[in-house]
């Protein structure tokens, strides 16, 4: 009879998890690509303490559970990687025989994420109150217009469309 893993609280460890020396718990797992990842928690179970001095994260089982849910919809973790800027600049390359002053409207959405630090945020990590909150930004600090808001948000919400066309996204935070 085989023994099971246990960390250091006596508590069973299900396959792929493991205790690190330091004792951070890790998580393996295979991605959509066939490659070997792994994602790290201080905590194993949501009801555990998080150590002193060590950031509020979520438990690994609770990030088992997102990347389960994940692998099993199809969805690309973590976005792809992809930013903002550079979602919106593959979709842009996706548009052929666009008017010229379309192309220029599409110029200045990038110049204005390119100036942005919303524009290097990953896409899986802009929620719909972060675009809300983004947009408001917009018009009260930066002193952008209704039309230039319009006008991004009209590049954005099809972007991000196309990122969940995509299986990068579960949701679109722009179709508001």
């Amino acid at each position: 009879m085989s023994e099971k893993r246990r960390d250091k609280r006596n508590r069973i460890l299900r396959e792929g998890e493991y205790q690190r020396a330091d004792g951070r718990y890790q998580y393996r797992y295979i991605d959509e690509n066939g490659k070997e990842k792994w994602v790290y928690s201080w905590r194993l179970d949501k009801n555990d303490p998080t150590p002193r001095g060590k950031k509020q994260e979520l438990s690994l089982r609770e990030k088992e559970k997102q990347i389960q849910a994940d692998l099993f919809d199809h969805i690309v973790t973590h976005g792809g990687d992809y930013s903002v800027i550079e979602l919106v600049e593959k979709y842009i390359s996706l548009k052929t025989g666009v008017n010229h002053n379309t192309r220029a409207g599409y110029k200045t959405v990038i110049n204005i994420l390119k100036k942005d630090p919303f524009g290097k945020q990953r896409i899986d990590k802009v929620r719909l109150s972060d675009a809300k909150a983004w947009l408001i930004k917009l018009q009260q600090v930066d002193g952008k217009g209704y039309s230039s808001i319009h006008s991004i948000r009209g590049v954005l919400r099809p972007a991000f469309q196309m990122a969940v066309d995509d299986d990068l996204l579960r949701k679109n935070p722009f179709g508001l």
